[in-house]
């Protein structure tokens, strides 16, 4: 937020955006550990994606990153969250059958 330079709406968007992808990390984290709860209503993201990250289902995600120096930092931040995304073991997808 701060090297955004963003103020108004936009800053409030931004804050939102990074309380989601907070509660996102903590819902990988828990599945990665293994833990008994898993926070996914901790955030409408995780809430609604819920079944496509704990469910049977596989999921893909991808990081961007910055090629300039200015950017390093950030970057660094989004590499670590892929690797944290990264140890999530979910077991083979399954396939579901409407009838």
């Amino acid at each position: 937020v701060g090297q955004s330079g963003v103020t108004g709406g936009s800053l409030r968007e931004t804050q939102c955006i990074n309380r989601s992808l907070s509660a996102l990390s903590d819902v990988l984290g828990a599945l990665a550990e293994r833990r008994s709860h898993v926070p996914y209503r901790n955030s409408v993201l995780t809430h609604l994606l819920e079944d496509s990250i704990g469910g049977d289902a596989k999921m893909v995600m991808f990081v961007c990153v910055a090629p300039t120096s200015q950017y390093t930092a950030e970057s660094v931040r989004a590499l670590g969250f892929g690797s944290r995304a990264r140890q999530v073991q979910r077991g083979q997808a399954k396939k579901h059958r409407q009838q």
